[in-house]
């Protein structure tokens, strides 16, 4: 454990990123959270969640001042959408359908 912990700070250290940032997951959340899922029987994140926060992501950067304020991902709410009334019909039924489920 005390070796990926070193790696983890050279590579950070290489990065030029400093000790401070070293809980900001940046990219490397959706890794996580699928390992996270994995080792509870769950499905990772899911297509969608992974497009809306790279389109958010692109937004942030290419429109700093209106990023917040233009929307242009409609599909990816009505995805979204249906995907949410299969947790909920998964989750009266017991099922491990999502990191959410309590």
């Amino acid at each position: 454990m005390m070796e990926d912990i070193e790696a983890f700070y050279l590579a950070l250290e290489a990065s030029n990123i400093p000790k401070r940032y070293t809980h900001n997951k940046g990219h490397s959340w959706l890794e996580y959270y699928n390992w996270l899922a994995d080792q509870i029987g769950c499905p990772g994140v899911e297509e969608w969640r992974e497009q809306m926060f790279a389109a958010t992501i692109e937004r942030r950067l290419n429109h700093l001042e209106t990023y917040r304020d233009e929307w242009d991902d409609d599909a990816l709410i009505s995805e979204a959408n249906a995907d949410f009334s299969k947790y909920i019909s998964n989750r009266i039924s017991g099922g491990c359908t999502s990191r959410y489920n309590s």
